[in-house]
């Protein structure tokens, strides 16, 4: 994830990538947003409640099928640019 691409509700996945092979793989929400916002550290509410801070750069967006459809959509209707 890019840094000025986080914001917070967002749902996230720790990206292989990830400091920590445990922590590596597992989904939560961004609850909180600190430092340069061009290199962030976020606040990641995970599903078995614990909060862990995070790097932008260790995660990745889960982009819902919904949002990805209505993107598409935008995008045909806006044609090429």
């Amino acid at each position: 994830m890019r840094s000025e691409e986080a914001r917070i509700g967002a749902r996230v996945r720790v990206s292989e990538s990830g400091r920590r092979s445990e922590w590596r793989g597992l989904t939560g929400t961004v609850s909180g947003k600190w430092g340069n916002p061009e290199y962030l550290a976020l606040a990641v509410q995970l599903e078995d409640g614990r909060t862990q801070l995070f790097w932008h750069h260790e995660l990745e967006e889960i982009r819902s099928q919904r949002r990805i459809a209505a993107k598409t959509l935008l995008e045909q209707e806006e044609g090429p640019s």
